[in-house]
């Protein structure tokens, strides 16, 4: 059935505002191999909550409060689905760590009022965190790979806080209700509709303004974010000298994407029993994919990443205009290390789980080439060689390897060898990564090896899954069995 234009024009413009308004948005610890909670599980009070959401009565004029609605309710609607969706992970170590900062903030800052802001883990790799415009604050798990001291994460998590504070993302949404509600809007609207050619080109054109607008905050209001962040964290008596060299971070986190000095492919797999033929460089032959990879997945969001200028920026926090050059993103350093390790391993766990294969096997290799503990890394690169295997029998194998990697990056290079390999060696690698695995427990191991046995051996998976289950009825895999 054909969808009337003005309906069309209705749920477009929904959709682009929803992207910018959203977005523009316990002291026990696990055990370093264990897996954190996942958010349908754990946040089951804030689900409740956001389902029974309901939008306040802001404006007198119907037109006005009908778009207020609409924006509001989808923003409820794509948040519930974050958290019904496993998009986030209650990890103790980071959110602890999160917290405690956050607390310390709130202590030294008497002035203001925090009760409605809660921090959050998303499980994206994507160095980022975002303020979500009704208390929620997320801190992505990729951001906690590149940050070395408290300082810098307080700086991050000041700056979204300050965004919730000044009601940024409330100013934005007042002022594109007063666009869309606008008689000049609203009579150009009127002529699209009535057009017989280029309705969807000039409607574009149209919503183009509204979402530049709208989109992102203003570098004024970006200022105000900072300049109200830099105060927070100074009163809580952090760094802000150290604080800043994250913003210069942020230009260089494509790196573990884009780099070709992350580790050599060929050299990893040097011992696996497997034809080294695939590692004979062709020229002229850029693979199935020559996308560039990019972070601008949040580009939408009220986020740390996407805001401009950071080399500005950290000269105007640090008073120094002539920065160290920092050594990010090629390499894992040491500070922090244990919460750089958490955040891969629930990285390499979330790829897997969604079968990201080759981005999860890019990960265990970044991870093992850094010294980071092989233990779980050799699991998670053996589990993702058998369900490599099995994709491929599933004709699923190019959407499971794809990384839409940039040419000349080692992630291509991987992401070449994931669709050029035989099955055979696919089935050899799985072998050869849980047999060297030589520190694995015996809950890991019989895991990858059931893995192994049901998706390459083809053995009967009711029977296998029965016999794990029973033989490990509290083990952290049984949610994957379950979910399968």
């Amino acid at each position: 059935m054909q969808i009337p234009f003005y309906q069309f024009c209705i749920k477009f413009t929904i959709t682009l505002l929803f992207s910018s308004f959203l977005a523009a948005a316990v002291n026990a610890q696990q055990s370093d191999n264990s897996f954190s909670p996942l958010s349908s599980t754990c946040y089951t009070d804030k689900i409740a909550q956001l389902k029974k959401y309901t939008v306040p009565k802001t404006y007198p004029d119907k037109s006005s409060q009908a778009w207020y609605e609409e924006i509001l309710k989808a923003g409820n609607k794509s948040l519930l689905e974050a958290f019904e969706d496993d998009e986030l992970v209650k990890d103790s170590l980071l959110l602890n760590k999160c917290n405690s900062i956050l607390k310390r903030i709130i202590a030294a800052n008497t002035n203001f009022k925090f009760d409605t802001i809660h921090l959050y883990i998303n499980r994206s790799v994507i160095a980022n965190a975002a303020c979500y415009g009704e208390g929620t604050v997320m801190i992505n798990l990729g951001l906690f790979l590149w940050i070395d001291n408290d300082d810098e994460l307080a700086l991050v998590i000041a700056h979204e806080i300050a965004h919730q504070l000044l009601n940024h993302t409330d100013s934005k949404l007042k002022k594109s209700i007063a666009m869309l509600t606008s008689e000049e809007f609203n009579d150009e609207l009127k002529k699209i509709k009535k057009a017989d050619y280029g309705k969807f080109d000039r409607y574009r054109k149209l919503m183009k303004g509204l979402t530049v607008e709208s989109g992102k905050h203003s570098t004024y209001k970006e200022s105000e974010a900072d300049s109200l962040g830099v105060l927070l964290i100074k009163k809580a008596h952090y760094n802000t000298t150290n604080a800043a060299k994250v913003l210069l971070k942020l230009d260089k986190v494509e790196e573990l994407f884009t780099s070709n000095k992350l580790y050599v492919v060929k050299d990893f797999f040097a011992a696996a029993p497997i034809d080294s033929v695939y590692f004979i460089r062709k020229v002229k032959y850029n693979g199935l994919s020559a996308m560039k990879i990019t972070m601008n997945a949040d580009k939408d969001i009220d986020s740390i990443k996407t805001h401009p200028d950071c080399a500005k920026r950290y000269a105007t926090i640090a008073g120094n205009n002539n920065p160290a050059t920092i050594n990010c993103c090629t390499t894992l350093n040491s500070f922090d290390k244990n919460f750089k390790e958490r955040a891969m391993l629930e990285l390499v766990r979330d790829k897997y789980e969604n079968n990201s294969l080759g981005l999860c096997i890019h990960l265990c290799i970044f991870a093992l080439k850094n010294q980071y503990n092989p233990t779980a890394y050799y699991n998670f690169l053996s589990l993702s060689f058998s369900k490599l295997f099995y994709k491929d029998k599933n004709l699923e194998r190019f959407n499971a390897a794809n990384t839409n990697a940039e040419a000349g990056s080692n992630l291509k290079e991987l992401q070449d060898f994931l669709f050029n390999c035989s099955t055979e060696d696919l089935e050899k690698m799985a072998v050869y990564f849980l047999k060297n695995n030589t520190a694995n427990t015996a809950e890991d191991f019989d895991f990858a090896n059931m893995m192994f046995n049901t998706q390459v051996k083809m053995k009967d998976t009711i029977t296998a899954y029965t016999n794990f289950k029973n033989k490990y009825p509290n083990s952290k895999y049984n949610y994957l069995i379950q979910k399968k």
